[in-house]
C-alpha cells in the first residue's frame, strides 16, 4: 500500500530549475529541494505561516491542519517505543500564546515551590513537548526576572485593593524569622494575607529596630484602618507594644493566643515528672520505630487496629498528645513484644514496656495535655475569632483544676501548672477580649465578672469615640443587645448566629444599630498569629537545600505570591492549591519509618516465632 503524501507538500509551490525539482514556501519563498524534514522544519517557524494558513485553510484550527503521520523523512520526532506508526503534530505558536503560557507556567511553579531548574530537565522538556511542540518553556533566568516580578506586581495588585475594601485590619508579626534574617508581616482583612517582609541586613535586633519596623507598615497601611497588632511574645515585641500603643492610642497590641497555650504546654513538660515520663516514651517509640524487627512485630500486632507509634513535632508540644495516644492504642501489642521470643528488646525498652506505672502516668497525663491540645487545635484556625480566647481559658481553667488533684503530680508540680495557667492568660487575656465575648451572639452565657465588664464598656466607649460614633447611642444599643430589647427580642435573630461569622451577623442583620460597627470590627481581629507563622513556614519551604541560592528579595517575592494567590480563587478549597509541604510538621525522629509492606525473610520468622 503507497505511504499517504505528507500535508506539508501543500505548503510549497514546485517549479523546475535547470533541470532540478525545487520547493518554495508559499508564505515566505523560502527554496528547498525535496526534503520532507527540512520542509516541516521550516513550516514550524516560518513567520509569515499562521497568516498564510488563514487563507489556506480557512475554518481548521492550526494544529489540525498540521497532523500528519510520520515516516524514515522525519528524524526529529519521538514516539513511543514499539509504535510503527507515529501521529506527528507540527505546530506553531503566536507570541501571544507564548507570553500566556509562560505566566501560566510560572504562575504553577511559584504556587508549588518547584525549582527553576525545572525548565531544564530533558524529561519536562519532552512532556511540554508532547503537549505542544512549538511552546518553549521559560528558561531559568526569566523564571527567577521578569516573569518573578510581573507575577508579584499582578499579586501585589489584588492585596492593595483587598486592603482598600477592609474596614478594619490588623496587623501580625511573629518576630525575627530564622530564615535569612527576614522578618514578616500579615495583614487580616479578616482574611489573612501576606503584606511583605523585611530583610534585617545588619540591623541588630533591638526594640527600636522592631518599633520603626512596626510604626512603617501601620502608616503605609493607614493607621485609622488599624486597629490591632498580634505578635509573639519575644521580649522586644513586648517591650514595642507600649511605643506603638503611645503612637496609636486606638490600637490594640495582643499576645498570640496559640503562642501562649505552646508555652503552657512547654512549661508543664518541664516539670520533673512530666520530663521523665516524656523521655522514656520517646525512648520507647523511637526504639520501635528503629529497630525493624520490633517495628515489624508491632505492625504485624496492630494491623488490624490501624495504630503508628508517632513522634512530636519538633517545634509544637501538642504532638506529644498524639505520641502518647499512639503508644496507649498499641499497648497490647507492645507488651506482646516485650515478652515475644523471637524480637531481642533491650532490657531498658522491655521494662518500660511492663512496668504498669509508666502506664498509668502516660494516662494521667493525657487528662492534662489533652484539654490543653483541643485549646490548641480549636484557636488556631484562620476563622477563630477574640471572643474565643475568652471562653476558651474559662473552660481550660475548669478542666485542668478538675484533673489536678487526681494526676501523679507532685504537690510543688500542681502548683507550678496553676502558676503558669495564670502566667498564660496573663499575656494574651486584655479587656478587649471581654468586649468580644461581651459583644458574641453566640456566646449567652455570662462568664465576665464585674471587673471584666468594666473593662469592656471602657473599650466600647473609646472605639465608639475613634470611630467618630455618637456613644450615647452606642451604649444605649449595647443595653438592647444584653437584655435582648427591640430587633434582638426576636428568637430568629439569635438562631441565625449558628450559621454566621459574629461581624458578618452584626453587619448583615444588625447593621442598623449604633453599636454594629464597633461590634463587627472588635469580632474581626485575630486572637493568634497562627497567619504569620504559616507565612513564615512557606519561606522554610522555598528556601530550601534545592534552592538555596535565591536572594532574599526573590524569596519575599516567592512568598507573597504563593501566600496570596488564592485571593484570585477565593471560592477553590485551599488544599487543592498548595501542597503538602506547605504545612510545617517536623518529625523529631532522625530514623525513617520502616517500611514494613516488604519485610523480607528473616522478619516474617521472627513474627512466625
Amino acid at each position: 500500500m503507497p505511504r499517504t503524501p505528507s500535508p506539508v507538500w501543500i505548503h510549497f509551490t514546485s517549479a523546475n530549475v535547470k533541470g532540478k525539482a525545487v520547493y518554495s514556501c508559499k508564505y515566505c519563498a523560502k527554496t528547498y529541494v525535496k526534503n520532507a524534514t527540512k520542509m516541516q522544519q521550516h513550516i514550524a517557524r516560518c513567520p509569515k505561516f499562521s497568516q498564510g494558513t488563514k487563507q489556506a485553510t480557512p475554518g481548521k484550527k492550526l494544529s489540525a491542519f498540521l497532523r500528519s503521520e510520520n515516516d524514515s523523512d522525519s528524524d526529529t520526532l519521538s514516539s513511543a517505543p514499539g509504535d510503527s506508526r507515529i501521529r506527528v503534530l507540527l505546530d506553531t505558536i503566536d507570541e501571544c500564546s507564548q507570553r500566556n503560557a509562560d505566566e501560566c507556567f510560572a504562575r504553577a511553579m511559584y504556587a508549588t515551590g518547584s525549582p527553576f531548574m525545572l525548565t531544564a530537565n530533558v524529561y519536562w522538556i519532552r512532556f511540554l513537548n508532547v503537549l505542544h511542540p512549538a511552546y518553549t518553556p521559560p528558561t531559568r533566568h526569566a523564571l527567577s526576572t521578569h516573569l518573578l516580578d510581573g507575577e508579584f506586581s499582578r499579586v501585589q495588585a489584588k492585596v492593595k485593593q483587598t486592603i482598600d475594601k477592609a474596614d478594619c485590619i490588623s496587623v501580625i508579626s511573629d518576630g525575627w524569622s530564622n530564615v535569612q534574617g527576614i522578618i514578616n508581616y500579615v495583614v487580616t482583612t479578616p482574611h489573612p494575607v501576606f503584606y511583605k517582609s523585611t530583610d534585617t541586613k545588619d540591623n541588630r535586633h533591638t526594640c527600636t529596630y522592631i518599633v520603626n519596623e512596626l510604626k512603617a507598615v501601620i502608616d503605609d497601611l493607614g493607621p485609622q484602618k488599624v486597629f490591632a497588632l498580634v505578635t509573639d511574645d519575644a521580649e522586644n515585641m513586648k517591650v514595642a507594644w507600649a511605643h506603638v500603643e503611645e503612637t496609636f492610642p486606638h490600637i490594640t497590641t495582643i499576645g498570640c493566643a496559640l503562642h501562649a497555650l505552646n508555652l503552657l504546654l512547654k512549661d508543664i513538660m518541664a516539670l520533673n515528672t512530666m520530663d521523665t515520663l516524656y523521655k522514656r516514651a520517646k525512648q520507647v517509640v523511637k526504639y520501635v520505630k528503629g529497630k525493624q524487627v520490633a517495628s515489624a512485630i508491632s505492625k504485624q500486632n496492630d494491623k488490624d487496629k490501624n495504630t503508628t507509634l508517632t513522634l512530636p513535632s519538633i517545634s509544637q508540644w501538642d504532638g506529644v498528645v498524639i505520641m502518647y495516644d499512639s503508644l496507649l492504642e498499641g499497648k497490647e501489642s507492645l507488651h506482646e513484644m516485650a515478652i515475644s521470643q523471637g524480637a531481642a528488646i533491650e532490657s531498658a525498652i522491655k521494662r518500660i514496656l511492663l512496668d504498669k506505672v509508666f502506664w498509668e502516668r502516660l494516662t494521667s497525663s493525657l487528662r492534662i495535655l489533652k484539654p490543653i491540645a483541643a485549646a490548641i487545635t480549636k484557636i488556631e484556625g484562620d476563622n477563630a475569632i477574640l471572643s474565643d480566647v475568652k471562653c476558651m481559658f474559662a473552660e481550660l481553667k475548669d478542666q485542668i483544676q478538675t484533673v489536678l488533684p487526681t494526676s501523679l503530680l507532685l504537690q510543688a508540680e500542681k502548683t507550678a501548672v496553676v502558676e503558669s495557667m495564670e502566667k498564660c492568660q496573663e499575656f494574651c487575656v486584655k479587656p478587649i477580649h471581654a468586649a468580644a465575648y461581651m459583644l458574641d451572639p453566640k456566646y449567652e452565657k455570662n462568664i465576665l465578672s464585674v471587673e471584666e465588664i468594666s473593662s469592656a464598656y471602657a473599650v466600647i466607649t473609646a472605639m465608639s469615640y475613634h470611630l467618630g460614633l455618637d456613644v450615647g447611642k452606642v451604649l444605649g444599643s449595647l443595653a438592647k443587645y444584653r437584655t435582648k430589647q427591640g430587633l434582638w427580642g426576636w428568637d430568629g435573630i439569635w438562631q441565625s448566629c449558628q450559621h454566621v461569622s459574629a461581624s458578618t451577623w452584626w453587619k448583615g442583620l444588625c447593621g442598623s444599630e449604633a453599636l454594629a460597627l464597633v461590634a463587627s470590627t472588635i469580632l474581626q481581629i485575630p486572637p493568634t498569629s497562627a497567619a504569620s507563622e504559616r507565612s513564615r513556614s512557606l519561606f522554610g519551604n522555598i528556601y530550601t537545600k534545592v534552592c538555596n541560592r535565591l536572594t532574599n528579595e526573590r524569596v519575599e517575592k516567592l512568598v507573597a505570591i504563593r501566600a496570596n494567590l488564592q485571593l484570585f480563587d477565593p471560592d477553590i478549597e485551599p488544599s487543592s492549591t498548595r501542597l503538602d509541604s506547605d504545612a510545617e510538621s517536623e518529625d523529631e525522629s532522625d530514623v525513617e519509618e520502616a517500611n514494613l509492606k516488604n519485610v523480607d525473610k528473616t522478619l516474617k520468622e521472627a513474627i512466625a516465632t
